[in-house]
């Protein structure tokens, strides 16, 4: 058993816990399971600089994917598009 643990990734279930369903729906809220197929070098490639990087590789896979895609580099990136979402200014 771990002495840490981070829960900075978890889902946010407000209220009491009711029941497995109501874990995962809020998991499911936050990510969609999906199926892609990829080169096995590129998964290869891709797990080695997870590790390196101390994350899990589908993790990993989905920063950079944030990056190219969104423009998001880092986690300041993130909250500062969300900031500007829900403060608009009138």
């Amino acid at each position: 058993m771990k002495s840490n643990y981070d829960f900075t990734k978890g889902a946010l279930i407000k209220g009491r816990i009711k029941s497995k369903s109501h874990v995962d729906s809020a998991l499911r809220e936050q990510k969609i399971l999906t199926s892609i197929r990829l080169d096995n070098e590129v998964i290869e490639a891709v797990k080695k600089k997870a590790r390196a990087e101390g994350v899990g590789y589908l993790t990993w896979i989905n920063k950079k994917l944030r990056s190219v895609v969104l423009g998001e580099d880092s986690i300041l990136d993130r909250i500062e598009k969300l900031e500007k979402t829900v403060f608009k200014k009138a």
